[in-house]
């Protein structure tokens, strides 16, 4: 579990990790709650994630649930995550700028998909941050996603896919953290 050299662990925030995503998770379920207008209602997601972001991000929480410090490196792999997804955003954020801001349920339910595969690629750079099991969460969420594009899926549906996995890869996290996978 621990690197032969240093005899420190080589993704000590798989537990914080763990967590942050069974809070994503349950906030993305909460996505199939719908405004009057049938769009997903992104008001409980809202405060769910920056609850969860802000506890994440809290020098206590770390110091509680770390198993030591991250590195320089791992530092910038999540910076550079975080900088790629929001320059993605950008992209997905495009078409809305560009229909002088009209929105239409079609248009609406792209965006959504197109930015769970943002949120997919993304957690490809978290591998080197929190393990091989974030590569296998990007994959799985991308698919989804990519899936609900190309095949017209419910948006609710892959609303709780992702939802789902990002649950089930939190309790995994949590249960087996620390582990050097």
């Amino acid at each position: 579990m621990t690197t032969e050299k240093t005899g420190a662990y080589r993704y000590p925030r798989q537990r914080i990790n763990g967590i942050w995503l069974i809070i994503v998770g349950i906030a993305m379920l909460t996505l199939t709650l719908k405004l009057i207008n049938g769009f997903p209602n992104p008001a409980i997601f809202g405060i769910l994630y920056s609850v969860g972001m802000f506890w994440q991000l809290n020098k206590h929480t770390r110091q509680k649930l770390s198993v030591g410090p991250g590195t320089k490196a791992q530092s910038r792999w999540a910076n550079s995550a975080i900088i790629i997804m929001m320059g993605l955003m950008l992209l997905v954020f495009l078409p809305i700028w560009l229909h002088g801001g009209a929105v239409t349920y079609a248009l609406m339910r792209r965006i959504w998909l197109e930015i769970m595969i943002v949120i997919g690629i993304h957690f490809f750079f978290f591998i080197p941050v929190h393990g091989k099991l974030m590569g296998i969460l990007g994959g799985l969420t991308t698919i989804n996603a990519l899936l609900g594009l190309l095949l017209g899926w419910p948006l609710d549906l892959v609303f709780i896919i992702d939802g789902l996995l990002k649950l089930i890869f939190g309790l995994i996290f949590v249960k087996v953290s620390p582990i050097n996978f």
